[in-house]
């Protein structure tokens, strides 16, 4: 009964989130000042949803960061490349020493 219960839900939250995406995407195309105060809104509305105080100023820095370094690269490829550095960067600074040390134990 749960295992059904939770597939209904996940189907419930796929739907939604295609809809979200269609929604984001032809507003993307149609206006991009529009796409990019909706895109702010729902990345507070996540960062504003943290309990932990230290945790939300944390998170708050690090897109305020994020923002800054995206309106400085320029083109669509330079946002592409920084994103994906990015990435990579956290992967090998921060994810794979969590993940080392996990294993240890």
């Amino acid at each position: 009964m749960e295992r059904f219960k939770w597939e209904e839900e996940k189907e419930k939250r796929e739907k939604e989130s295609l809809a979200r995406h269609v929604r984001l995407s032809k507003l993307f195309n149609e206006d991009r000042f529009a796409f990019e105060r909706e895109r702010e809104r729902m990345i507070d509305g996540v960062i504003n949803s943290v309990e932990d105080e230290e945790q939300r100023r944390r998170l708050r820095s690090l897109q305020e960061s994020w923002n800054k370094k995206m309106r400085g690269a320029g083109s669509k490829y330079n946002r592409f490349v920084l994103a994906q550095t990015f990435f990579w960067e956290h992967f090998h600074e921060v994810w794979q020493p969590a993940i080392d040390l996990s294993m240890e134990f």
